[in-house]
């Protein structure tokens, strides 16, 4: 059987039954389920896919309906996937930057308080829909949703000592899942999560092309295992979910493209390096050098999108899919401009670097979305799921990469504060120690 053939015949585990979505009626509730993976881009994912790297994901691309995603200023991760999931712009929902001053001095992080909009699985909730949502940013203290809810901070839970963990057990709703959880955590190892996934070792190879160098300088390499750990978490807690409970809603998200990029450059070819920072400081920089400059990225990122592959893979093919649809998607690219390479910081002639977008199945057109954005997430599943769109939302239904067409209605929708819910200190610590940790913030007071 040739490759081609192979692949569609996995692909059609989801694209059978179009006509489901075309008038005729069945007893399968239609599912929808969101892929997340921060910083995950076009530039540099066509290069491996025209190489053959990516085979299952060349198909998987040429098969759905895909788009340069557009994003927002600041391209923030915790603000952009809060745009995603509310369907608002920031002065909506609330979530502006990674940490904030209050009237005290003292330096917070953005959390679930300071939402002023509901987030798409809580407007499913009114619905009586349920919901699997993962490791969404700004997501603690857990919703109490009809499904199950693993927040940011239980990430988090590789910072404490193992006395400490059970400490973690109010970031997951129902809490009664947490034993379960909990096991993952205690049976993960980075140097089996690198043989068993095929990701590369970022610190070894920074030693290799730099060797006596300080990796302690570069605080993305130096926590680079501890961010690997979390995302296998993750993913082994996303897919027990996926596979033993019952859902109208699935939503995980990793991290490790975006964590990759932000070490990526340490990776590069020292003596093309100097010579493209050369270029920026005399303003002598030419496309042909950003060009190659991409094209090394990619070729570092090899391993990291492979294994992004193989999840999106494991999922797609699933014998569960029937009437499912996915949306596979990041919040930002990454940009080289002269002060490096990064999705945000960014001079204002830059614009904020598009994500990327595959909607693939049954009933679903195949080829790319001319205008899509990260407003218009939550609007469409609301439009897949036939219920109304948010009147105040900032995107729309992508009504038109659906083979099926149904009025678009709408309502307003508005956030049920939890009265009792206050700001958790041991969360704001761990997340602002996380966040230094990236870079994302300075560790000054």
């Amino acid at each position: 059987m040739k490759r081609r053939d192979f692949i569609q015949k996995s692909l059609l585990v989801t694209s059978a039954l179009a006509a489901a979505h075309c008038g005729i009626q069945t007893t399968e509730k239609t599912r929808v389920v969101i892929l997340g993976f921060d910083g995950a881009n076009w530039p540099t994912i066509d290069p491996l896919i025209k190489k053959g790297k990516l085979p299952f994901l060349k198909q998987l691309k040429e098969d759905s309906a895909w788009a340069y995603f557009k994003t927002c200023k600041p391209t923030k991760s915790n603000v952009v996937w809060s745009s995603i999931a509310s369907g608002k712009n920031m002065m909506k929902h609330g979530i502006m930057d990674f940490a904030f001053l209050r009237k005290s001095g003292i330096k917070v992080p953005y959390s679930k308080s300071e939402r002023m909009a509901p987030m798409i699985w809580q407007i499913l909730d009114e619905y009586r829909r349920r919901s699997m949502v993962l490791n969404w940013w700004v997501s603690h203290p857990p919703d109490p949703i009809n499904g199950v809810m693993i927040s940011d901070y239980f990430r988090l839970v590789f910072r404490r000592k193992p006395d400490k963990i059970n400490e973690f057990e109010e970031s997951i709703h129902p809490a009664s899942y947490f034993r379960l959880f909990r096991k993952m955590v205690e049976r993960n190892n980075y140097r089996a999560i690198l043989k068993q996934t095929g990701l590369a070792d970022f610190p070894a190879l920074f030693y290799e092309k730099y060797p006596g160098g300080n990796i302690k300088r570069t605080v993305t390499l130096k926590n680079y295992p501890g961010f690997v750990q979390q995302d296998d978490l993750i993913e082994r807690a996303s897919w027990y979910l996926y596979n033993k409970e019952k859902f109208d809603f699935f939503a995980t998200y990793f991290r490790l493209p975006d964590i990759a990029q932000h070490s990526v450059t340490h990776l590069m070819d020292r003596q093309f390096k100097k010579k493209l920072i050369s270029a920026f400081e005399t303003n002598t920089v030419t496309q042909s050098m950003i060009d190659e400059a991409v094209l090394q990225v990619s070729d570092i990122l090899e391993s990291v999108y492979r294994h992004m592959e193989k999840i999106i893979k494991d999922y797609i093919t699933h014998e569960r899919n029937r009437n499912t649809t996915f949306l596979i998607m990041s919040d930002h690219g990454f940009t080289f401009y002269p002060g490096g390479y990064n999705h945000y910081g960014l001079p204002d002639e830059y614009p904020a670097p598009d994500g990327i977008l595959m909607v693939h199945g049954p009933g679903v057109k195949r080829g790319r979305i001319e205008k899509a954005s990260i407003f218009d997430i939550a609007p469409t599943i609301l439009y897949l799921l036939n219920h109304p769109v948010g009147q105040d939302m900032d995107g729309r239904p992508l009504k038109e990469i659906f083979q099926f067409q149904r009025q678009v209605k709408y309502k307003r929708y508005t956030l049920k504060k939890d009265p009792s819910q206050r700001r958790n200190r041991a969360y704001d610590e761990e997340t602002l120690r996380e966040l230094e940790s990236l870079g994302y913030i300075s560790s000054e007071k």
